[in-house]
């Protein structure tokens, strides 16, 4: 593998998908069932028999199904999500100097690895099987630990293997996309009701509702999925109703099992990072917050109605996909099924990834006749912080090479709004750009000034006009960030 840029710690980017990210085949056969959108006859009229094979063999438990790689087709299954394939996120990484394609490299030339698996199962499985697959990819990487990328269930997949299989000791960073901490209570919907889609609209008439319901009941993840602190339900008189205690919504004693087994599963797992874990999370959709149960006379119940606020991705609310004890929580307008595609989340990624471990680029001019350095003695400040500033400017090149120093030259710096951080609203007005004029220090060709940081948070440009008798004005810049500094 080749050497990892600038001061960079060793590592390898684990990236383990969500909920239906990762494709599903028949181990026999090879063919694959989630999901082969080819396979859809062009004959509407054996579009039933299609959708109930499909059905069918999904079922859990099948053991003849095995996991075949990540997604990369749009699935739409409402109103869980409409997920954006995850190629997209690779070639990303790849954009920013990863080996991230299997296509290209060998497993053992990679630095970028997919955790497929099937997501139906346990998520105490899939985290036992990543921690293999980790143990395996870091053979390739002598010295270096996993930085995992967990989106939604992904998240939940990762934080079992480290905090209950021994990952702390193998992961170095967790990075959360869109992934609860508490479920969701969509979860709820799809048990308790089904998909409102499967694909397509044309599949509706299909009883799509009531065959996906029994479906997702097989699934021991999903029920893992349902929020166990968030007391999301209530009855027509505003009385909790507790699922894990009145089970009586679900058909058999395997079902209620597999609920009572889930409501362990996250009491086990808790909100223990031990890992340094950023947060990124959607907000602003119309996302399912809490429903209202309608019981029969005889207690049974009849019917749930949902309701949503924009607090949330339009998968996971807010409150739970905010986990905690995250060291960063990083909010973008964004939906649950792309955010690991949106460019704001990409942008604060490959900082965290790799920007900021490299030494910082200086603004510097040459030109046959001025060698000018211009640079702010720090890249990031707190509102109203002093920032130093430090210009060199040098002559043309004597008969030795050599440049001698300038003096009197006027510099005039100034700090200019550029765009908020990611994830904060746009700044309501543009800030005041404030100036300054450097002045000359006591060794020639140096000059020292000082401008006080700005109270907006936001990246900005720090720019300089150096003017110098009988030559062009030369103007150079460089990128800082405001942001208030946590206590």
């Amino acid at each position: 593998m080749p050497t990892q840029p600038g001061g960079v710690p060793p590592h390898f980017i684990v990236i383990v998908p969500g909920y239906t990210g990762s494709k599903l085949r028949d181990r026999t056969t090879g063919e694959a069932v989630w999901v082969d959108f080819a396979s859809i006859p062009k004959n509407p009229f054996l579009w039933d028999d299609w959708v109930d094979h499909l059905l069918e063999t999904m079922a859990y438990p099948n053991d003849n199904l095995e996991p075949a790689g990540m997604m990369d087709e749009v699935i739409y299954v409402p109103p869980w999500a409409k997920q954006e394939h995850y190629s997209r996120l690779v070639k990303a990484l790849e954009a920013m100097g990863y080996q991230a394609d299997p296509a290209r490299y060998p497993e053992t030339g990679l630095n970028v690895y997919a955790f497929d698996h099937d997501w139906r199962q346990d998520n105490r499985i899939s985290a036992r099987q990543l921690g293999e697959a980790i143990e395996r990819w870091s053979v390739h990487h002598p010295g270096a630990k996993a930085w995992i990328i967990g989106h939604s269930n992904g998240g939940i997949v990762a934080r079992w293997y480290i905090e209950k299989e021994g990952g702390k000791d193998h992961v170095d960073k967790l990075f959360l996309m869109g992934s609860p901490w508490d479920g969701s209570p969509k979860a709820m919907t799809m048990l308790f009701g089904g998909l409102e889609t499967l694909f397509r609209r044309r599949f509706n008439p299909f009883n799509i509702a009531e065959r996906s319901r029994d479906l997702l009941r097989t699934f021991p993840s999903f029920y893992q999925l349902i929020p166990i602190h968030d007391p999301f339900l209530r009855d027509v008189n505003n009385n909790l109703v507790d699922p894990f205690s009145d089970v009586s919504w679900l058909d058999n004693d395997q079902q209620q099992q597999c609920l009572l087994d889930a409501q362990r599963f996250n009491q086990e797992l808790g909100t223990t990072l031990s890992v340094e874990t950023l947060c990124f999370f959607g907000r602003k959709k119309p996302t399912t917050t809490y429903g209202v149960v309608r019981f029969e006379a005889e207690g049974d119940w009849k019917d749930i109605e949902w309701h949503a606020t924009e607090a949330g991705d339009g998968t996971i609310a807010e409150r739970s996909a905010v986990h905690p004890h995250a060291h960063a929580k990083l909010p973008f307008a964004v939906g649950h099924g792309d955010i690991y595609v949106n460019p704001g989340v990409l942008e604060f990624l490959q900082w965290e990834l790799m920007d900021k471990y490299r030494a910082p680029e200086r603004a510097e001019v040459t030109t046959p006749q001025l060698s000018v350095l211009f640079e702010p003695n720090r890249d990031a400040y707190a509102p109203n912080e002093t920032i130093g500033l430090v210009a060199q400017v040098l002559g043309p090149e004597d008969l030795a090479g050599q440049r001698q120093p300038v003096e009197g030259a006027a510099i005039h710096a100034q700090v200019v709004w550029q765009e908020p951080l990611p994830g904060d609203e746009p700044t309501p007005s543009r800030v005041k750009p404030l100036r300054h004029q450097l002045s000359s220090a006591v060794e020639p060709g140096r000059y020292l000034g000082q401008l006080q940081a700005p109270e907006q948070e936001g990246y900005y440009q720090l720019m300089a006009v150096v003017d110098v008798i009988g030559q062009a004005p030369i103007t150079l810049s460089e990128s800082i960030l405001i942001e208030e500094q946590l206590a």
